[in-house]
């Protein structure tokens, strides 16, 4: 077999340059991201919803929907995709949410969840699917977001313990080491669901303010879980109001038996 010889030294500094400058844009967009708390917003009405309106597509998201609603992927993970109002909606707090007739969001967001199967590239059973928004405190973007992604496999084991509680009741329970409570749904349709009233209806009850309120919903034997997390900063009710952290990004357990 013949020897390959060495590449030239300015093919190698050449090719050096290009990934480093990659992971240097890569690394500016999550700090962007992170540091900018109207990212999302700026995306989706700076580049999507203008785009589609021009007729060029969704821009930077995936879908822009005429039901209010847009799909982005997220940067993190490998197949989450978060679904953002395309009116301005800070989040859990907003007023708008409470009103009569508002838009659906978590049913919309439970439509959409196939976008994650086709970014694994692998069929995602609504079993390993889940929904989270964080709480005003819990949350590092000031519009409105739910992601869509998998639940995390000590989730799954944890709700299990709950599959058998009353339909339509609060029940304390301990996931991924923090406070919260949840509720078994009956429905055949996340449509019929509602979370947001019904984490709504127990802050008031408990005089909360709604904003310092997480929801995250799975499914459950006969329907679904609505689950709440309200922050807490310490003590044994403590929560940081991200309910996030019960999903994996990572998907680890699609595509196992």
């Amino acid at each position: 077999m013949p020897r390959l010889s060495a590449p030239p030294r300015r093919l190698l500094q050449a090719a050096t340059g290009l990934l480093v400058t990659a992971a240097l844009l890569l690394g500016c967009q999550a700090v962007v991201y992170v540091h900018n708390p109207d990212a999302l917003w700026q995306i989706v009405s700076q580049s999507c919803v203008p785009s589609e309106a021009a007729g060029k597509g969704p821009g930077k998201c995936a879908k822009v929907s005429p039901g209010g609603y847009a799909l982005l992927k997220d940067i993190r993970g490998k197949g989450q995709y978060l679904l953002i109002p395309t009116a301005r909606v800070a989040g859990m707090e907003s007023p708008a949410l409470a009103q009569p007739g508002s838009p659906d969001y978590f049913g919309d967001a439970w439509e959409n969840r196939d976008y994650v199967s086709k970014a694994l590239g692998t069929h995602v059973p609504d079993a390993l699917m889940s929904l989270a928004i964080n709480s005003a405190k819990g949350r590092s973007q000031n519009q409105l977001h739910i992601h869509i992604d998998c639940i995390s496999q000590a989730t799954r084991n944890a709700l299990s313990a709950y599959d058998d509680a009353a339909q339509g009741t609060w029940v304390d329970a301990r996931l991924n080491n923090h406070f919260y409570r949840l509720m078994r749904v009956a429905a055949t349709s996340a449509a019929d669901v509602h979370p947001y009233g019904k984490v709504l209806e127990q802050a008031e009850v408990r005089g909360q303010a709604i904003g310092d309120n997480s929801i995250f919903m799975a499914t459950a034997p006969g329907g679904f879980f609505v689950v709440d997390g309200y922050y807490q900063a310490r003590g044994p009710y403590a929560n940081p109001g991200s309910s996030e952290e019960l999903q994996d990004h990572a998907c680890n357990d699609v595509g196992r038996p």
